[in-house]
């Protein structure tokens, strides 16, 4: 999984470890290796088990090979965020973090964990090879003119995954294009014992899901604003959107008990076969095929219908720049450490690299170029052809900040029974704290 982190209450468990944690950060900020200029300290999100953890080991390896320069790297934790936040209040810093840009790493800049690369892009010749797009994903608010927190890496799509076997099984002749043909799809899929669309509603899966969900009837401009300062109850396209959800609960459209699933819950459920639907990220390609259940061979990639009167034309999928880059730390950036840091950045964006993870982990790349021919995976192969299918929603994550954890505590009672006012009002407060 490449994506985000625990919900609050689990969240709040670990910080007591993660602070002990902390202490044991592998070289990070060791008296061994700070100052020396033959080692760089890195946490990284792509840990053991991530499908991108391959292609990251063999930048290691020829990195060192390359410059002599020693990688210290430590796997970053489901709670990643408190993780080097609390490795640098220790005096345990690393370089370099590859992380999400999302929940605490989004306020990363303002607290003084991380610098701004603004001028890192320029001098290290990135600015004519990066897209525009991407990097302005990774800047303060989302959009351009803002300072740039990070270096995108791990771009995404993120489509609707329909199991074509399952769809045809419970007389389900094509892809539900309409939300009546996706309310009719769950109910003949139940008639024959299967579960219609799987999700985790009690973790960001599920948030991410309602979002699409609740933006149906809201432009972009809006949602933006409703998401980032609240506003929620008071906007009836949003409430709109929120009441379309709740109906699409009601009807039985979502997987039973989708409020105590969580991501690995719904992966499993999908790639077994259990489940005909599901909400996922491009990182879930090789991981479906590494499954070994063949599911990669009968999935049709697609968008989730959109209702009547919507704002969009088309079926709706996500996608996005914010999933995985590079954040540098104050300590990192100190004049006898950047050179080390600008060197192992750097090496990521060869093009054979970007390549060799569009092969293994299937990376919507944030670099110009043609890699179609790394996109060996089935289903990355197909997601490519996706941009004349649908319509992008806005992805919520930029938006919601810090209150991402609250949030999934208001959206697991709204994949429970919660009403739309309860929901539309549990957002508000989530938002302003």
């Amino acid at each position: 999984m490449d994506h985000r982190t625990r919900p609050r209450p689990v969240r709040a468990v670990a910080a007591f470890v993660v602070t002990a944690l902390a202490l044991s950060l592998a070289a990070c900020g060791s008296s061994d290796s700070a100052g020396s200029s033959n080692s760089i300290d890195v946490v990284t999100r792509w840990s053991a088990g991530n499908s991108a953890s391959a292609a990251q080991s063999r930048v290691f390896t020829a990195f060192t090979a390359e410059t002599g320069i020693k990688v210290n790297a430590t796997d970053g934790l489901e709670t990643i965020d408190d993780q080097v936040e609390n490795a640098v209040a220790a005096g345990k810093s690393p370089d370099v973090v590859i992380v999400n840009l999302y929940d605490k790493t989004l306020g990363w800049l303002d607290a003084g964990v991380t610098v701004p690369v603004d001028d890192y892009v320029k001098q290290w010749g990135l600015q004519d090879k990066l897209k525009p797009a991407a990097t302005d994903e990774w800047r303060v608010g989302g959009k351009a003119g803002g300072k740039l927190q990070g270096l995108p890496f791990s771009g995404f799509s993120w489509p609707m995954w329909y199991n074509t076997d399952l769809l045809k099984k419970a007389g389900v002749d094509k892809v539900p294009a309409t939300m009546d043909e996706l309310v009719d799809a769950a109910k003949k899929l139940r008639a024959h014992g299967i579960q219609p669309l799987t999700v985790g509603g009690n973790d960001w899966t599920g948030q991410k899901l309602f979002y699409q969900i609740a933006q149906s009837y809201t432009d972009a401009a809006t949602m933006e604003k409703v998401m980032k300062s609240g506003g929620y109850c008071a906007t009836d396209s949003v409430m709109k959107g929120i009441s379309l959800f709740t109906q699409l609960r009601d009807e039985g459209v979502f997987a039973d008990n989708a409020a105590g699933l969580n991501a690995d819950a719904m992966y499993a459920s999908y790639y077994a076969g259990k489940s005909a639907m599901m909400s996922a990220g491009s990182w879930a390609y090789t991981e479906a095929k590494g499954s070994k259940t063949g599911i990669e061979t009968h999935t049709a990639l697609a968008g989730l219908p959109v209702p009547g009167g919507s704002v969009f034309t088309k079926p709706t999928a996500f996608q996005g720049f914010t999933g995985v880059g590079f954040m540098i730390t104050k300590r990192g950036a100190q004049p006898d450490r950047i050179d080390n840091v600008r060197k192992f950045i750097t090496s990521f964006y060869q093009d054979a690299t970007v390549g060799d993870f569009v092969k293994d982990a299937s990376i919507l790349p944030p670099t110009s170029g043609d890699f179609s021919s790394y996109a060996t995976d089935p289903l990355l192969s197909q997601s490519l052809g996706l941009d004349k299918a649908v319509d992008y929603a806005v992805v919520p994550d930029v938006w919601i900040g810090a209150a991402s954890d609250p949030i999934i505590q208001v959206l697991t009672g709204a994949y429970g029974k919660s009403s739309a006012q309860k929901i539309c009002a549990g957002l508000d407060s989530a938002t302003k704290g």
